[in-house]
């Protein structure tokens, strides 16, 4: 087996780094479902999203020579309490199942995680780092699917509910829905740190939140970000309040996101990621011009 090392990455590195990246997004054999990104400046965007230095959470594989053979790396959010694995990605004949192993246990001996979740997710057809995965003790779990729907295209409608039902932003702790909107983001979507200071740290991360409400009561709201340096925008939470479901209220608030998405002009496509085996939010994202892309699998760690 060929000895691999890791080192931090440098700004003389990003042009493989980049070439990796744009890989991984055409060949779905070494496709990975997050970060997903189209070359290198897309992954700096994403270290920066989270405060990551590149020094610090992008490594390179190297080969007994100390030639670069691939990347990898955690993107480590306080915020979700979560590590997100990137990679490992590997070049030409080291991309093997092998070399993806020692890369994976190298990258978790140097950055010795302990205190948060480790999470990756992997596109289907990426067998190698799969069984890479799994022999060095990720668990697979349940599967994802990307959705995608270009600005210019989306069929944004109406965002007025009618009557006393309208969509406004929320942008601070001060508002009087932030604690209902917080502790509703949480319970529907299993946040395991405290809901009100996560909310606080995604306002302060930029993130932007749309809620609908009815004479002072919240209805539903959407959690979403333009990622800065990009030219797209991630749909991250949308929840509605369990005794207003089947209304359409999921579908108007997301073409509220598209249309205030739309207005910024640096914006020309907006992601999701959905629950393979939860057809309804499929179905609302579809009726609302959102197509469906590569589908992934989420693998967990549990640092020793």
């Amino acid at each position: 087996m060929p000895e691999i090392s890791l080192r931090p990455a440098v700004a003389g590195d990003l042009p493989l780094v980049g070439k990796l990246c744009e890989r991984s997004m055409s060949v779905s054999a070494e496709g990975i479902g997050y970060p997903r990104c189209a070359d290198e400046q897309e992954l700096l965007a994403e270290l920066a999203l989270y405060g990551n230095e590149v020094e610090d959470h992008l490594f390179m594989v190297c080969d007994a020579a100390g030639a670069a053979v691939g990347c990898t790396g955690l993107l480590v959010s306080d915020t979700d309490a979560v590590c997100y694995l990137i990679g490992p990605l590997l070049h030409g004949s080291w991309r093997t199942v092998d070399t993806a192993s020692q890369a994976l246990r190298l990258l978790l001996a140097r950055e010795r995680v302990v205190s948060s979740a480790l999470v990756g997710y992997i596109v289907d057809d990426n067998v190698v780092l799969a069984e890479a995965l799994q022999r060095t003790g990720w668990r697979c779990g349940e599967a994802q699917l990307e959705m995608s729907c270009e600005t210019t295209a989306a069929e944004h409608g109406c965002v007025v509910a009618g009557g006393e039902r309208f969509i406004r932003g929320l942008s601070t702790s001060g508002d009087h829905l932030f604690p209902a909107v917080a502790q509703m983001l949480g319970r529907h979507h299993h946040w395991s740190s405290d809901p009100l200071a996560r909310l606080s740290d995604y306002l302060d991360d930029g993130y932007r939140v749309a809620v609908l409400e009815s004479a002072g009561r919240l209805i539903g709201c959407a959690l979403w970000i333009h990622v800065s340096g990009t030219d797209f925008g991630r749909l991250d939470y949308l929840s509605v309040s369990e005794e207003f479901r089947g209304r359409s209220y999921g579908s108007m608030l997301t073409r509220h996101v598209l249309a205030e998405a739309t207005r910024m002009e640096a914006i020309e496509r907006v992601y999701l990621s959905v629950d393979s085996a939860n057809e309804v939010a499929r179905r609302v994202y579809r009726s609302c011009g959102f197509t469906e892309g590569v589908a992934s699998r989420r693998y967990s760690y549990q640092a020793e």
